[in-house]
């Protein structure tokens, strides 16, 4: 079962070093683990097989900048040689940059949109995903947040409708973006997250999901008193990956609940209802 996983190294290394871990010893996977630094990909690498010797063979480095299209593009002729014809159950996500990296807005958005829009519109038009895989996009509570705090009703009204367009999130992407008190960083969740439920309405024969794992300690959240483990934000996105779902497009909390778009709904709360608000 190969699956294709992402992660920008210092970013949500942590959970994405757990999630490989996890996938390649308890659910049967063979992971293809995507870094911007080879460098830093390898040392990671070493760092799984050290701790978890089983992974060695099941989890293999691929070089990838979610910011740059050739990157993108050169890493799926990659996965592409390496599957020798096989396909990819799933997809995961999971790169992303925060306030603690202390980068501008700019590169907040590139990232955590741009960085997923491109690496998903890659492998969708590779041909490489298999019939009914699971794409899995993670997000942010700070998307919902970033909703429900947000003053101008018409990208409010956006971001949780069932059927916006991508010029329509996009037109938010931009126009939001003085709105958000997080430099980027809840917008370009909130946007993503649409996103994603977009990919899900016009390709119909994925199973397509984001979620939040959490306010986990990872060098995204340094110094905001994060203290929940990786190996516990990866339970939601294994829960996307390969449990049974509602439907296709549905935003998860950490605990692997139904989550609404407007404000954040906290573990253990009950689940989304799916009504959606008119603001």
């Amino acid at each position: 079962m190969p699956l294709s996983f992402r992660s920008v190294t210092g970013g949500n290394a942590g959970i994405g070093l757990a999630l490989c871990k996890l996938l390649a010893t308890e659910d049967g996977c063979h992971v293809y683990m995507a870094s911007r630094s080879m460098e830093k990909g390898q040392a990671a690498l070493k760092q799984i097989e050290a701790e978890v010797p089983a992974c060695q063979g099941h989890v293999e480095l691929v070089q990838l900048d979610v910011c740059d299209t050739s990157s993108i593009s050169a890493a799926v002729e990659i996965v592409k040689g390496k599957l020798n014809g096989e396909k990819l159950f799933g997809l995961v996500n999971n790169a992303g940059t925060g306030l603690a990296h202390g980068v501008d807005a700019d590169a907040m958005i590139k990232t955590n949109y741009f960085g997923v829009k491109y690496v998903t519109e890659a492998f969708l038009a590779s041909g490489l995903l298999s019939a009914n895989a699971r794409l899995v996009t993670v997000g942010s509570g700070a998307g919902p947040g970033y909703v429900n705090k947000c003053t101008d009703a018409g990208i409010k009204n956006v971001l949780v409708s069932p059927t916006a367009t991508l010029e329509q999130i996009e037109e938010c992407l931009a126009s939001g973006l003085p709105l958000d008190s997080m430099k980027g960083y809840g917008i370009s969740k909130a946007c993503v997250q649409q996103y994603t439920a977009l990919i899900a309405r016009t390709h119909k024969d994925l199973m397509v999901s984001s979620c939040s794992p959490g306010f986990i300690d990872t060098a995204i959240t340094k110094g905001f008193g994060a203290s929940k483990t990786p190996d516990e934000g990866t339970k939601v996105i294994r829960h996307c990956l390969f449990n049974e779902l509602e439907a296709s497009g549905y935003y998860y909390g950490s605990d692997a609940v139904r989550s609404p778009l407007h404000f954040m709904r906290n573990p253990g709360e009950p689940a989304y209802d799916g009504v959606v608000p008119s603001f």
